[in-house]
């Protein structure tokens, strides 16, 4: 049964927040899966917001002071709110909410390690600047600051609790990869390529596959398959089908449903048969939800193509790794009931619905794939994420990720100028300080550390390992091959991950 919230968000004048910000408020279950944001925002600045999941939490863009603007959570301290949490008309206070949710999870993660400095002062500066604005000093000011240190304190301390988890259980099989799409033979792209990584994702998108009807072209793909098998690296398959209209070429889209899922089918025998027992990890499916449908197929179409591609894999090379790779895991794009582009339903399936309507069909694939481009969210969020695709019972593979890292040398990040509706568009907003090469290293860092000490998670790949990037300045090298502080980061952080921090004293 729906209801009717009322939410406010102040901003450090104690005054609502801009119009834009507070158009972004919106409701989800405790499991992510967003509602429709149905929202109205009164004369007053107060949100009224239609809420459908019976227990639910929060989600809004807010400008954090000495942090950037990020998507924050309210869920009362993990128990989510409810229709009894609402009477008498009480007006829900987005910041205090926030800032207590943070306060509870800085908490959580705190027991059973000792804090750094770091992590400690940002949660005591949260407690205070929560007791100046109680007092009255400078309150609107004071309530942002406090939730910008409650945020802070918890990403930190959920840091510092997986560098302990590694600590005790380091990661020496964790796959660590790039795609490897601008390999050029044995360059200094190559040889830091294999300095780094274990795992490379090559590509089989239709429109250089099958840019013809009638003809494969293998070539390319032969020789990168090659090169990583001289070089030690496992190779994998990217994508056996993907929706989106820039990576398919002309002659499909004159095509039917039926003749496309019989050309899935034929290609993949096709492909996974060419490289058996040489490609053991494939992208059977990629992006099969609702946001990049390019051939108009319905939600029962795309599940069944899932279906196919899945079974072909399995049916072709039985002892290969089948994933679903799915991309915006938070699935804010449901909220804004939008899509890159194709039909918009008028209820969009998440990545989380559709793993679920997935599994509950029996589709036959072993791992669930997640993209993570920066999400505009915090390692929290992130790390809370991660345990509701966990909760799927499957090993996870962060497929793709990518941050900016900054202007400089002539590069110029694209996310200001894209539709801020497209992928990239999405993940506009600031982490800790605005985006350059060692704030991007540190985002890695963070999250690498935080995901390796996740057993369920087997494979970490970074999206591109030259510019210019699908994230136009996230990859590890520049054009002309030089590399970004964010592959040193790397190279000294696989030692710590892997269990083998001695190699990481100076001289060693």
């Amino acid at each position: 049964m729906s209801r009717l919230v009322k939410v406010k968000m102040t901003d450090t004048n104690d005054q609502p927040m801009p119009e834009y910000i507070l158009n972004t408020l919106y409701a989800s279950d405790m499991y992510f899966e967003p509602d429709i944001r149905k929202s109205t925002v009164m004369s007053d600045g107060t949100v009224e917001l239609r809420v459908e999941s019976p227990t639910f939490m929060l989600h809004g863009r807010v400008n954090l002071p000495l942090y950037g603007n990020i998507w924050v959570m309210a869920h009362n301290h993990g128990e989510g709110y409810k229709n009894s949490d609402f009477a008498d008309g009480r007006i829900f206070d987005f910041v205090a909410e926030a800032t207590g949710t943070y306060l509870w999870e800085a908490e959580s993660f705190s027991r059973g390690i000792i804090p750094t400095p770091y992590a400690r002062g940002h949660f005591d500066a949260a407690k205070e600047y929560c007791s100046l604005a109680d007092k009255g000093l400078d309150a609107g000011y004071c309530r942002l600051k406090a939730l910008s240190h409650a945020v802070l304190a918890a990403e930190a301390m959920c840091y510092e609790t997986a560098l302990a988890k590694l600590a005790e259980k380091p990661r020496p099989g964790l796959m660590l990869g790039c795609n490897i799409f601008k390999h050029a033979g044995n360059d200094r792209h190559g040889e830091y390529f294999k300095e780094l990584f274990n795992f490379a994702t090559i590509p089989f998108y239709s429109y250089q596959l099958a840019p013809e009807e009638g003809r494969l072209d293998f070539e390319r793909r032969d020789e990168l398959v090659d090169w990583c098998e001289a070089n030690g690296i496992t190779p994998k398959g990217h994508p056996l089908w993907f929706g989106h209209k820039e990576t398919n070429p002309a002659w499909m889209f004159t095509k039917s449903y039926e003749e496309l899922s019989e050309f899935a089918r034929d290609t993949i025998k096709k492909t996974a048969g060419r490289y058996k027992g040489r490609i053991k990890v494939w992208d059977s499916m990629n992006e099969p939800h609702d946001w990049a449908n390019c051939f108009n197929f319905t939600q029962e179409q795309l599940m069944e193509l899932t279906r196919i591609c899945c079974e072909t894999v399995r049916e072709t090379d039985p002892g290969a790794t089948s994933v679903i790779n799915v991309c915006l895991p938070f699935a804010e794009y449901v909220a804004g009931k939008f899509v890159c582009y194709g039909p918009v339903f008028d209820q969009s399936v998440s990545p989380m619905k559709f793993f679920r309507r997935a599994i509950e069909k029996g589709i036959d694939f072993d791992v669930v794939g997640i993209q993570l481009y920066f999400p505009a969210r915090d390692m929290v969020a992130v790390n809370r994420l991660l345990d509701v695709y966990a909760g799927f019972g499957k090993p996870i593979h962060i497929t793709e990720m990518g941050v900016p890292g900054g202007n400089t040398r002539g590069q110029t990040d694209d996310i200001s100028t894209v539709d801020p509706q497209s992928q990239i568009g999405l993940t506009k907003g600031g982490w800790h300080s605005a985006w350059n090469e060692h704030v991007q290293a540190d985002w890695m860092e963070q999250f690498y550390t935080i995901a390796a000490a996740r057993p369920e998670i087997k494979a970490l790949t970074w999206w591109d390992s030259m510019d210019p990037g699908f994230m136009k300045t996230s990859p590890f090298l520049f054009e002309d091959q030089v590399p970004r502080e964010m592959y040193f980061r790397l190279k000294s952080l696989r030692h710590r991950l892997r269990g083998r921090p001695e190699n990481l004293k100076i001289g060693h």
